[in-house]
């Protein structure tokens, strides 16, 4: 029974780690290719580090939320 609570601690913890990794390095090459296209050097980039990260957080809260609640059933 532990084993099966030390290994869903670690799924959890790799899909919080991705889920919000993967949303801010996209936006941050998006943003860079943007800039390249269009010649306005940070604009691009800035805007879409702030839509990664807004994101990457509201993954977060969601994983957070959806873990929460299978809490409260398991007890």
């Amino acid at each position: 029974m532990k084993k099966k609570g030390w290994l869903r601690s670690l799924a959890l913890l790799e899909q919080v780690g991705l889920s919000m990794a993967i949303p801010i390095f996209l936006c941050v090459f998006l943003g860079i290719f943007l800039d390249n296209v269009t010649n306005k050097s940070p604009l691009f980039l800035v805007i879409f580090i702030l839509l990664g990260v807004g994101s990457a957080f509201r993954n977060l809260f969601y994983i957070v939320g959806k873990e929460a609640k299978r809490g409260e059933k398991d007890e």
